[in-house]
């Protein structure tokens, strides 16, 4: 599988992203510009807000789980149509058990059968158990699931 390429800066604003938010959930998506993945969007986790509107409908809260403010996404997705950008990665973080590609993860990149976004990665961040851990995952249409695949820092490829 092809490595996720991002810009170092970029992948330390998503851990600046999930330090500040911590012990809560964050989220957000990294758009590529001019062959660059460096454009950190950071979305407004309103997990908290529907979890006490409707807690039977949104058990969780935002200590283990996300739901990005949907202007600022559909602004993302915006972004990233514009000539000579693309939507790279969404990103999360799970503060407290690790990054990895859980079962809920999976559901929310998913529209029914079909990734939602099968071109994007999703990204998941933590420092719980290392520090600065992050984790990508991608759609595989061989296997029919989201596998792991490498980061590459951008200043690695470049050499800068």
């Amino acid at each position: 599988m092809d490595p996720l390429v991002i810009d170092g800066e970029a992948l330390a604003m998503v851990l600046a992203h999930a330090r500040e938010t911590h012990p809560e959930e964050c989220c957000g998506a990294i758009i590529g510009r001019a062959g660059a993945a460096d454009l950190v969007l950071r979305f407004t986790n309103i997990q908290n807000r529907l979890h006490a509107e409707d807690p039977l409908g949104h058990p969780r809260d935002a200590r283990t789980a996300y739901t990005p403010e949907p202007a600022e996404l559909f602004a993302a997705l915006r972004t990233a149509e514009q000539p000579g950008a693309r939507l790279v990665a969404f990103y999360h973080s799970h503060p407290v058990i690790g990054a990895y590609f859980s079962a809920e993860d999976r559901a929310r990149a998913m529209f029914g059968d079909e990734p939602a976004y099968p071109d994007a990665s999703w990204l998941v961040v933590s420092d719980a158990r290392i520090a600065g851990e992050a984790r990508a995952f991608r759609w595989d249409p061989t296997t029919g699931d989201f596998l792991e695949q490498p980061i590459l820092l951008r200043e690695e490829t470049t050499g800068t």
